[in-house]
């Protein structure tokens, strides 16, 4: 059999199968409905999960530059065990030294971060949500690429005299003065008043405006009026243009060990986390995580298989005269064989091409009322298409072969 006879066998199998399909619209529909239910969850969860991490990773890799924060613990690797809550606090002199001996980094911040429950700003009757203060150096904005959009950052004079200045991020800034200039308007923070020098641009990140809930004031100014036992103290810091990573994050445990005067043998008191470890811990929860959602959308197409295999039965039982009368014909065993198995394929492709499309507008819908991003690349249509016809082809070949084995003297003697 050539190549072009081959063709026209399947051609003529598939306008076979879409007759069937028609013939039998209620039986048909309740097997595409079963499997698009399978296809339509697993699509529009896996819509949902590719968007968050590519909105995180999107948000975490928004800075231009490489960026290696020195903290007391590692929380993307392994646990804390009681020896590491006795560890010494990251200090000021800590980033003073690593300013001074580390070539590598480009920029070095101090940065205090609050572990308790956010305050809320006031100015005059308004009030704004619950803000992240942060205290911390003029050049963290460099660091996160952090753009102004009134004013300007505070100043390292500012820092040396514990000013009671603040940058508003972009929510309380809206919060407190939506229609009116906030430059050099006072807000009161706690039990003190700061006088606001800038405020921060809006940034599209993951959270919404929940991302834009922070002010930033000078360390020296938190630590003064601010400061709790439980917050953390950090040292920001980014790797100049062409520098490799392990190049400085060597530097930096060279430098942090001497400050913190740490023998041969003894392990790091710090951590060194850099922008790619918290990718790699995204991507270590998302992968399970997408293993197990497919794997509960899987049982629906489970239940759709088995509806395929039981239509397809019974269609075999309801066209033994039809399989007699080609056998009787010339058809061979295979030809009976792939005319079922394109059918049951056509059957779950269509199904699955019905819950790709009900997936995707579930994810955008829900996105649209969430605000939870979804995206799904045309690769993944393409496997839902191609899982959604193995499924039919392979809950089809016991139909299949047992159509092949009919005997045509048999079989048209049945129709009778």
């Amino acid at each position: 059999m050539n190549d072009r006879t081959r063709l026209g066998l399947i051609g003529e199998n598939l306008g076979i199968a879409v007759d069937v399909l028609r013939a039998h619209k209620l039986r048909s529909g309740l097997i595409i409905l079963g499997v698009a239910i399978g296809v339509a969850s697993l699509m529009g969860m896996v819509s949902i999960l590719l968007g968050l991490q590519e909105s995180i990773t999107r948000d975490i890799s928004s800075s231009e530059q490489t960026v290696l924060q020195i903290q007391k613990f590692d929380f993307f690797v392994g646990g804390i065990d009681a020896s590491m809550l006795h560890r010494k606090e990251i200090s000021v002199e800590n980033a003073q030294a690593l300013r001074d001996q580390c070539p590598s980094l480009q920029h070095v911040v101090f940065v205090v971060e609050p572990q308790g429950p956010p305050p809320t700003l006031k100015y005059k009757e308004e009030k704004s949500r619950m803000v992240q203060v942060i205290g911390t150096e003029p050049s963290l904005l460099y660091i996160h690429s952090l753009d102004l959009e009134e004013g300007r950052m505070f100043t390292d004079e500012e820092l040396f005299h514990r000013a009671k200045v603040v940058v508003l991020g972009h929510s309380p800034r809206r919060d407190l003065f939506p229609s009116m200039d906030p430059i050099g308007k006072k807000v009161r923070i706690g039990n003190d008043d700061f006088t606001i020098v800038g405020t921060f641009a809006e940034r599209k990140t993951l959270f919404g405006s929940m991302g834009e809930n922070f002010a930033m004031i000078p360390y020296t100014t938190y630590m003064a009026t601010m400061w709790k036992e439980r917050d953390a103290q950090v040292v920001a810091a980014s790797v100049r243009p062409g520098v490799p990573i392990e190049v400085a994050k060597d530097e930096v445990i060279r430098v942090m060990r001497v400050q913190r005067r740490l023998k041969a043998d003894q392990d790091n008191d710090f951590a060194v986390v850099s922008s790619d470890a918290a990718l790699e811990f995204i991507e270590r929860i998302t992968g399970p995580i997408a293993m197990v959602l497919s794997a509960i959308s899987s049982i629906a197409l489970l239940v759709g298989g088995i509806g395929v295999m039981n239509m397809m039965l019974v269609s075999v039982t309801e066209r033994t005269d039809e399989i007699g009368i080609r056998k009787a014909v010339g058809a061979r065993r295979l030809d009976i064989m792939w005319q079922f198995l394109i059918e049951a394929g056509v059957l779950t492709g269509f199904g699955g091409i019905v819950g790709i499309l009900t997936g995707l507008g579930a994810a955008l819908g829900v996105s649209s009322l969430t605000g939870l991003p979804a995206s799904l690349s045309p690769l993944y249509i393409i496997l839902a298409v191609v899982f959604s016809v193995a499924i039919g082809v392979f809950f089809g070949i016991y139909p299949a072969h047992r159509a092949s084995k009919l005997q045509p003297v048999s079989a048209i003697g049945y129709a009778k």
